[in-house]
């Protein structure tokens, strides 16, 4: 084995867990993957074009020691997390895992966990099982790159390889601006780092010009190897993975046997020799502390003394596992048999089956009883009247969108628009009509552009706000338009906003004047079609998620038997949303509107509640439940306050 790939392998394992314990120098350890990719192509291309070169290759052998080389360690991982998750979960995110889980076995982990978040959203650290998706792409490539190689011409390898990455790092270019989520997780877009290294491995004819530029880029890679982990460009991420991707191949194409014969390569090949155990045990043991945090407020954030015990727990289980699974498996003589395979998928089949049918364990909400009270479906996501109520492009006001076949009351914006309608509809009589789209506040002409809301999300958030418009044009029974959003995304630095002008749009940094402005304006124009206006604010939140810590005390799930204060203290609050309370403040001078808060009927002068007469209020950091929204509506009585307050 390589000493200098190991090293790299090491260098890659460590930046990855460096990373995910939120070491203040690393801002980019996530790249460590990308190194491992590179490397895996490398490594699985040279030994497939060596194998089918001599006529040795057998699909069956090939994949009985890859599956010989990664599961015993796997299965290992997943059964002691599958344990521990049944017990430190919460229910959400135990449904959550069970799908993890059976991704994982099946090698689909990437689509599973595509499906469920995106890797840097909060929710996405409490997954103990989200590095599989890793490992679920490199199979996948594992299993097509061989029916690829034994089916082509040998003639034909580095060309189609050379396709092969140009085109996946095309479609990675592309959705990184239009789907970063799909970007990350699937295979057609990270191909072309695996193609990279595959590339390398096929590369034998070398020219001794060619041999002499490696070796004067081999330094310089080896520093962006060190420097952009830490100090990443400030580009989109693609920029970065290149960059690393190609030291990683400069390095592994330079087999710089001298510099690899010194002492810190020789202990990171050390590192690099355990560094799939590792890398398998340090993720669930960092998603575990998460979760174990996210359910206390008084506990904070994880600080360094815990995030360090993560860290060395990590390594030394890590350690454990390939010293005492992984290596004597490995070393062990198998012949490919049949009865492996059956092993193997029993195996496989237990691992997903039994968390699935776990998930059971919860059954009807009401009972006295905590255990059979499902918290999943208490905090599932609020969209008002339903799923058919979540906007693309246009307003189609739908009988599925509406209580009343000429509803009075119309709620428009976001998600926080979504969550007053079971509260509005229970609470009023004259009829509600549902206008939303998820993360598109009710200004017009405005909308947020980020990483996962990009430009084409941002024109068709404009649209969608010029239809609700068109449509309350042509509707005279509604005559009250509530308004609802979150509102900061309009003067957030890290966004951009999209701005629609005199026919055209523009692209501009955020505005709180702008914003303002543009609330300004749809007022206005709401008037002008003889609509009452009224602004309702976000519920007062601190971005702690409480229900967990509702359910954690429900299920008698505290650290040590403590009890658990899951009271939002008043000054948290408004220290957290003072950006946003400030703003709502001067939209209510500045467009003569007035804004309805939910302070009075859930905050004292110390403390804001979230559970009222034993109704999680909240289902997620702030966003009211279902049965919330209900619980506090009726208790400020919503539906004539809006009409009182309107104007």
């Amino acid at each position: 084995m390589r000493i200098d790939i190991q090293a790299l392998r090491g260098l890659a394992v460590l930046l990855v867990i460096l990373q995910h314990a939120k070491a203040g120098f690393i801002d980019a350890g996530f790249l460590g993957v990308d190194i491992f990719f590179v490397i895996s192509g490398f490594l699985i291309t040279g030994m497939l074009a060596r194998a089918i070169t001599r006529g040795t290759f057998r699909f069956s052998e090939f994949y009985f020691r890859r599956a010989k080389r990664l599961l015993p360690a796997a299965y290992v991982t997943f059964a002691v997390t599958g344990v521990l998750a049944y017990f430190l979960l919460d229910a959400v995110e135990w449904h959550d895992f069970t799908l993890q889980l059976a991704g994982a076995v099946t090698f689909t982990g990437n689509l599973a966990l595509w499906q469920q978040t995106g890797y840097f959203e909060g929710a996405a650290a409490l997954k103990p099982l989200l590095h599989v998706w890793s490992l679920a792409v490199e199979e996948q490539y594992y299993l097509l790159l061989p029916a690829a190689m034994a089916l082509l011409p040998r003639r034909y390898w580095s060309a189609g390889n050379v396709l092969l990455l140009l085109g996946s790092f095309a479609l990675c270019v592309a959705l990184a601006f239009t789907n970063p989520d799909a970007a990350f997780y699937l295979l057609p877009a990270r191909g072309w780092e695996l193609a990279l290294g595959s590339v390398a491995a096929l590369w034998t004819a070398r020219s001794a010009r060619a041999e002499v530029v490696i070796a004067r880029l081999f330094l310089p890679a080896l520093v962006v190897l060190l420097v952009i982990p830490v100090v990443p460009v400030a580009a989109p991420p693609f920029v970065n993975i290149a960059l690393v991707c190609t030291a990683t191949l400069l390095v592994i194409l330079r087999r710089h046997e001298a510099f690899a014969d010194t002492p810190i390569p020789r202990a990171l090949a050390r590192v690099g020799d355990a560094s799939y155990s590792l890398y398998l045990v340090h993720w669930p043991i960092f998603a575990f502390i998460n979760n174990v945090y996210a359910g206390d407020p008084s506990f904070g954030e994880p600080g360094m003394p815990v995030q360090l015990a993560g860290v060395t727990l990590s390594l030394l289980l890590g350690w454990g596992l390939y010293r005492h699974v992984e290596l004597p498996v490995r070393r062990t003589e198998f012949r490919f048999r049949r009865r492996w395979v059956l092993a193997a998928l029993a195996t496989s089949a237990m691992l997903a089956l039994v968390p699935l049918g776990l998930a059971a364990r919860t059954t009807t909400v009401g009972s006295s009883d905590a255990s059979a009270v499902d918290y999943a479906w208490l905090r599932r996501d609020n969209v008002g009247f339903g799923d058919a109520c979540e906007g693309y492009e246009r307003f189609d006001s739908t009988p599925a969108c509406r209580n009343a076949d000429a509803p009075a009351i119309m709620v428009w914006g976001d998600s926080f628009a979504m969550h007053l309608v079971p509260g509005l509809a229970a609470t009023t009589d004259v009829g509600v009509v549902q206008a939303t789209k998820s993360s598109c506040g009710p200004l017009l002409g405005l909308a947020q552009i980020t990483p996962e809301h990009p430009r084409d999300f941002a024109e068709r958030c404009l649209t969608f706000n010029q239809s609700v418009i068109d449509h309350l044009a042509e509707t005279s029974s509604i005559r009250l338009v509530v308004l609802s959003s979150a509102f900061y995304p309009y003067f957030d630095p890290e966004r951009r906003l999209l701005r629609k002008m005199e026919g055209s749009t523009i692209e501009q940094e955020t505005d709180e004047a702008v914003a303002i402005a543009a609330m300004r304006a749809t007022v206005g124009k709401l008037r002008a079609l003889g609509k009452r206006v009224v602004i309702v604010a976000p519920p007062p939140s601190t971005g702690f998620d409480f229900s967990r810590c509702l359910e954690r005390r429900a299920r008698n799930r505290t650290l040590f038997g403590r009890f658990i204060d899951c009271d939002m203290p008043l000054a948290e609050y408004r220290a957290s949303k003072h950006e946003v309370l400030g703003f709502l403040a001067r939209v209510r001078s500045e467009a003569d509107v007035e804004v309805v808060s939910f302070d009075a009927a859930l905050c004292s002068e110390s403390a804001c509640i979230t559970e009222l007469d034993g109704t999680f209020l909240y289902r997620d950091e702030g966003h009211l439940s279902y049965a919330g929204s209900t619980a506090v509506a009726k208790r400020m009585q919503l539906g004539d306050a809006l009409e009182w307050a309107a104007r």
